[in-house]
């Protein structure tokens, strides 16, 4: 079985998935659910890790203002997991946020080594204080400032 996973962006039809991935961490607390019908609708916000034709990973790039955005329901399967999805797919997001020109990604997250490991710091988001949930309020918040794409990648 091969562990290498291609990253694209997710497409409506992938929601039911998409929404299962993540719905398994649901009940630890790890992630919030998200309604198929939910990821249908911002299925361009998505990305996906694949193996063949089957769906490993996904992740949410949420925006919170014209120049921050959220890295939101970073999953991966259990059989895949240490073998660099998450890495992939975090770096995916991440270019997607520059060509969007967001200057600040930042997650909520109790993975503290993994996105310390990607650049990311704690950081006070005063956008997010005001919305912490119930679910957020005991985890980390992590942000990276992005690098703006240079005037050739952007062509």
């Amino acid at each position: 079985m091969s562990s290498h996973a291609l990253i694209r962006r997710a497409r409506a039809s992938d929601a039911t998935t998409i929404s299962s991935l993540i719905q398994q961490h649901v009940p630890s607390g790890t992630l919030l659910p998200r309604a198929p019908e939910f990821i249908a609708e911002h299925a361009i916000d998505f990305l996906v890790a694949t193996v063949g034709d089957r769906i490993v990973g996904c992740v949410h790039l949420d925006e919170y203002s014209p120049s921050l955005a959220e890295v939101r329901s970073i999953v991966v399967e259990g059989e895949y997991q240490r073998r660099g999805v998450g890495i992939a797919l975090v770096n995916a997001v991440e270019a997607l946020a520059r060509t969007r020109e967001y200057r600040t990604v930042f997650a909520v997250s109790n993975n503290d080594t993994f996105f310390r490991s990607r650049g990311y710091v704690p950081r006070d988001i005063p956008e997010l204080s005001r919305e912490r949930s119930q679910v957020t309020r005991f985890k980390g918040v992590y942000a990276k400032d992005l690098t703006p794409l240079s005037a050739a990648e952007t062509r």
